[in-house]
């Protein structure tokens, strides 16, 4: 956990220190092509979702086209690497989230170092996750999803986002306290995770209140809790895990945080550039009414049972 507080540290710190590049802009032409945004994760989950709804607005601060490509797999080292490989232009960059802190903690080999191999261009946002069950699972509240779980071993399953990644420590950190046991189910994002508890093929999913939103509205999945230290006025009748459980639970006052990356040679006039733009997206009002309405667009899905069309996400 240190280490993990240290490498976080480093990390906005890194952001924090862009505002002492210099804006002489040597790279003046910088973008004249599309640019690629690499979400290390599958289609549907709240890292995409944010990615995509950034990049609409971000496309239009830039005057090109922002290509998301999402790679997922490997608790998001996989997107990761894309990135380090790429030419150090600008040109390709990566949204990335938590796991860029807590995977070099949580595996034996990583195949690249994120504070030494990628640089650090613009912090994005944070939001909370939300405890989302299928309604068919018998509890109402988080205290009967434990009793329930008590009861019956291993009978429940949580969908995660990958091994280590938040999603699927946050379950972990709730089987400690509650003292239960369920199984945990890997999938290459959240999106696809959400997409089975739909379906009823798992019991619960421990996600971004971004992605789950659009379904909790529509009562096809039922909220028993979220992270952070005080209910999002998004579901105000939702407590929080420390709320629910009736004790602190500070492993579970954070939420997800997502922030925007590039090659560690990347130029400084470039990176500068960079940042400038997305901070002045993220001021836009285009973009801030998006995040503030997160159900706008409802999720509808294509032939196969995948996500077409996701909800816009929420930074509340």
């Amino acid at each position: 956990m240190d280490k993990f507080k240290t490498t976080m540290l480093r990390m906005i710190g890194a952001i924090g220190g862009l505002a002492a590049l210099t804006p002489a802009y040597a790279q003046a032409s910088f973008p004249d092509r599309a640019v690629t945004l690499v979400v290390p994760y599958a289609p549907g989950g709240p890292t995409d979702i944010l990615a995509r709804q950034l990049s609409a607005e971000l496309s239009k601060t830039l005057g090109q086209p922002i290509v998301v490509l999402n790679k997922p797999g490997a608790n998001g080292n996989i997107g990761g690497m894309e990135v380090v490989r790429a030419n150090a232009d600008g040109y390709t960059l990566l949204f990335g989230d938590l796991t860029l802190a807590t995977n070099p903690s949580l595996m034996r080999e990583m195949p690249f170092d994120p504070l030494k191999d990628l640089r650090a261009v613009a912090s994005v946002g944070i939001a909370p996750l939300a405890l989302v069950v299928h309604p068919r699972v018998p509890a109402k509240s988080l205290p009967e999803l434990v009793a329930y779980a008590q009861a019956n071993p291993d009978k429940l399953t949580n969908g995660t986002a990958g091994n280590g990644n938040l999603t699927h420590l946050a379950g972990e950190v709730l089987k400690k306290a509650a003292g239960i046991t369920m199984q945990q189910i890997p999938y290459k994002g959240s999106g696809p995770a959400l997409t089975d508890l739909l379906g009823g093929q798992i019991s619960m999913v421990i996600t971004g209140l971004s992605s789950s939103i659009g379904y909790i509205k529509e009562n096809r999945v039922r909220p028993l809790a979220i992270t952070g230290t005080k209910r999002s006025p998004l579901l105000p009748d939702v407590p929080t895990f420390s709320e629910a459980l009736g004790k602190p639970m500070p492993e579970l006052a954070l939420g997800s945080w997502w922030g925007v990356f590039a090659p560690a040679k990347t130029p400084d006039t470039v990176v500068q550039k960079l940042n400038d733009a997305i901070n002045a997206t993220l001021r836009s009002p285009a973009l801030t009414q998006r995040l503030a309405d997160p159900v706008r667009d409802k999720p509808r899905r294509s032939g196969r049972g995948r996500i077409a069309r996701t909800a816009q996400p929420s930074l509340s």
